[in-house]
């Protein structure tokens, strides 16, 4: 009987990359909230300024109303994005608390790490799951009104005037959501606990807004209005829309704030993720 030789070979097929593994772990979380339907009320709630933004824009427009608060200018888009925070703060606690806590407390990087997954495309995957549902009521709402209002327009004077506009949607939008993204992140990064996670992202908007109120009255000033996570987010609303900033405080406070709540989030996701991975 001939004796066949079992032993290791070399593998002679042909190496492909994967340049979007990523997009496995964004489209499991993906799916996981959306058959969560606290969670999909949630998104619907957040759907309705939409809706009341779209009415005014055709009584606006189709009835040709003077009243200032049915203006459609560069501020309309600015104040729906701004009264959306809301809903990205109630939506990045749900979505987000639990995305890397819950793989720290079952114990599931090992398993991740143990495919051919690099932290990049870990930490890529999780924040696109943000990026989606935080994105649903920010961005696209946002680029929709302005093509309602485009449509609803009978000459090219809108369009002449505010074409820029669309580009600071998407600016405004991509700061909401990146600042909330990360700062979520981080802070499940930092514990086995959804809910702790989720406390302390309420703390950081809360406490934030606090010291903001009791130092501006100590001082007898707004200019300290940069301590807020929530002022800072609208000073650069403001800055990028071209209106007058809302406090006094320096603009560039603010982009600094956040640029630092973005970068160092995701250097402390990275450096967490590090920590545990599978050296191979």
């Amino acid at each position: 009987m001939p004796i066949h030789d079992m032993s290791y070979r070399h593998w002679r097929g042909e190496w492909t990359s994967h340049p979007y593994r990523w997009w496995v772990i964004t489209r499991q979380g993906i799916q996981l909230l959306a058959k969560r339907k606290r969670f999909l009320v949630l998104m619907i709630l957040s759907a309705i300024p939409f809706v009341v933004r779209g009415v005014m824009i055709y009584i606006s427009t189709m009835v040709s109303t003077k009243m200032p608060f049915l203006k459609i200018d560069a501020k309309f888009f600015e104040d729906f994005l701004t009264q959306q925070m809301f809903f990205t703060f109630i939506i990045a606690i749900y979505a987000g608390a639990g995305l890397i806590a819950n793989d720290l407390k079952a114990n599931a990087l090992q398993i991740y790490f143990s495919k051919p997954i690099s932290r990049r495309d870990y930490m890529i995957g999780k924040l696109g799951v943000l990026v989606f549902f935080l994105a649903l009521p920010t961005l696209v709402p946002g680029l929709l009104l302005f093509l309602l209002a485009v449509i609803f327009e009978t000459d090219l004077a809108f369009v002449q005037q505010n074409y820029w506009v669309p580009a600071s949607i998407a600016g405004y939008s991509m700061v909401i959501v990146l600042t909330n993204a990360f700062v979520i992140m981080a802070l499940s990064s930092l514990t086995r606990s959804r809910r702790f996670a989720g406390v302390n992202f309420a703390a950081v908007f809360f406490f934030s807004q606090i010291v903001y109120g009791i130092l501006s009255e100590i001082l007898r000033t707004r200019k300290v209005a940069w301590l807020s996570l929530g002022n800072n987010l609208e000073q650069v609303g403001d800055l990028l829309f071209a209106n007058t900033p809302k406090y006094p405080s320096p603009l560039w406070a603010s982009a600094l704030v956040i640029a630092g709540l973005i970068v160092g989030g995701a250097w402390l996701v990275h450096r967490r993720v590090q920590a545990v991975e599978v050296i191979r």
